[in-house]
């Protein structure tokens, strides 16, 4: 299993490896303390496209559709998880 972490207003970037790939599905969890829209794009300046929202302490799975991730509001963690 593999993580990534993202974190307040910072773009996350996934890499060019598997399982962070467009098109792979990956968990995402919402370790924050309120529900938090998670997004990807393909270039780290966006434009970005909404994933999944996910409330506060929940997981969702989610197909990664872009290169780069982030949090819409800017605020929180979520932690990506693949395997």
């Amino acid at each position: 299993m593999r993580s990534k972490n993202i974190t307040g207003s910072a773009v996350t970037d996934l890499g060019t490896t598997a399982p962070f790939l467009p098109g792979y599905t990956v968990t995402v969890v919402n370790t924050g303390t309120s529900a938090d829209t998670i997004q990807f794009g393909t270039a780290s300046t966006g434009p970005f496209n909404t994933a999944a929202v996910i409330a506060a302490g929940q997981a969702a799975d989610v197909i990664v559709q872009g290169r780069y991730a982030a949090i819409e509001n800017g605020a929180g963690t979520m932690v990506v998880l693949g395997n």
